[in-house]
């Protein structure tokens, strides 16, 4: 929360000295002093990363170029990250790191399941309405924010998104080699005293996606299934297609991560609310909000030179292009203590039914920990419903251990 310094003025007769004042009365009022008050939040802009000399939209879009590049030379498809490990993987008592190429596993957004104050029952709720459910439920519904971003509520099939995560091979060695995998595991962890730390390297990824009719349906200006396919990336799981909508990436180079979101340019609501800016890939840096009319879209994100150069050594396909960075954020909040924001208009606008402006990954990630049994306290899942933002507060925190950004232990599974 933040602190708001209000400036209160008395009609006094002080000091006496200074001002002559005496004590008969007088037709003069007291001046009006109205107050200043801060933002709720600021846009989250780049900063430092450490051990880097670039900033912190560089880093991301140099991971960026890392984890959509084929995973085999001479396929567009899959790319890297759909070699990683899911949180089914990896949150089980039998993890497993993939060998081969796998179908995407989706999932029912964490942050929606919060939303709806159910973010505590999803490790019960695992075997029949989480994991690996027809487009994020089961059945499918459309998600809480359709209204706030536009997005249709009807129609065959029931428009809805799905989400995923994947973690690379550090940050899924950091959780299973450590015993951290189970809630077992991270009980025994708590009694050791230990809070879960991971290795630089560390990143995690998750992804929005839609299925394709929906997607027509929603921007009725692609024209065609086939066009959606030369301006998205797109993956098939259970017999669907579903083009990827938003991206957002945690990179453990900082102690308290770097944290990056990708919005594809034709999310209509890409920089409503707080903005774009991306200081190291896009010609125009800065992108203001259109606070007159919403889900009006943005255009394309032209690409700088320095951009195309990675991107084109990096063997892209060329519907990555079409992908934009949102904003990177490293720190809770800026110098004068304002809570800096970061959000996505699919993660947190659509499915997350959050404030976009009032949304922060770091904020909300800094509160993942586990108590004495290995799961999550409920103190700790409740704040999730109210964006948090800002640093942290100790007391939510009491009587857990954190486990470094890391909400995937809430999708455990037996």
């Amino acid at each position: 929360m933040l602190n708001r310094n209000i400036l209160m003025v008395a009609a006094a007769c002080v000091p006496l000295v200074l001002t002559g004042c005496k004590t008969e009365t007088t037709n003069h009022q007291p001046p009006i002093v109205k107050a200043t008050l801060p933002a709720v939040a600021v846009p989250a802009q780049a900063g430092a990363v450490q051990g880097k000399t670039e900033n912190s939209d560089a880093f991301i879009w140099e991971l960026f170029t890392q984890f959509t590049a084929p995973a085999s030379p001479g396929s567009a498809s899959p790319v890297e990250f759909e070699t990683w490990a899911s949180d089914a993987d990896t949150f089980t008592s039998h993890p497993h790191w993939p060998t081969t190429v796998e179908p995407m596993r989706f999932h029912t957004s964490v942050l929606q399941l919060a939303k709806r104050g159910e973010a505590a029952l999803v490790p019960h709720a695992l075997s029949t309405a989480f994991i690996d459910v027809p487009c994020g439920g089961n059945p499918p519904t459309p998600p809480p924010g359709a209204g706030t971003g536009g997005f249709p509520t009807t129609g065959t099939p029931t428009p809805c998104i799905a989400e995923q995560v994947s973690r690379n091979r550090t940050n899924y060695n950091d959780i299973v080699n450590n015993n951290l995998n189970t809630q077992a595991g991270r009980a025994a962890a708590y009694k050791a005293g230990r809070d879960v730390e991971m290795e630089p390297n560390a990143m995690a990824i998750k992804g929005d996606w839609v299925p394709l009719p929906t997607l027509l349906q929603w921007i009725p200006s692609l024209g065609s299934l086939d066009n959606i396919r030369k301006q998205y990336y797109t993956t098939t799981s259970g017999k669907t297609e579903y083009a990827l909508l938003s991206i957002h990436v945690a990179s453990r180079q900082n102690p308290d991560w770097v944290w990056g979101s990708f919005e594809h340019q034709m999310n209509p609501g890409r920089c409503d609310y707080m903005g774009c800016f991306d200081t190291f890939g896009a010609v125009k840096p800065t992108v203001m909000p259109n606070r007159t009319t919403f889900n009006a879209g943005y255009g394309a994100c032209e690409k700088t030179p320095a951009l195309k150069a990675m991107m084109q050594k990096a063997n892209l396909s060329p519907v990555w292009d079409n992908y934009c960075l949102k904003s990177t954020e490293v720190d809770f909040t800026a110098a004068d203590g304002t809570p800096y924001a970061l959000g996505n208009s699919v993660i947190e606008g659509i499915v997350g039914n959050g404030t976009v402006a009032a949304s922060s990954c770091i904020s909300c990630h800094a509160y993942a920990s586990f108590g004495v049994t290995g799961a999550p306290t409920t103190t700790a899942t409740n704040v999730l419903p109210y964006n948090p933002v800002g640093k942290t507060i100790p007391t939510v925190l009491s009587g857990s251990k954190t486990f470094a950004f890391n909400w995937g232990l809430l999708t455990q599974q037996p």
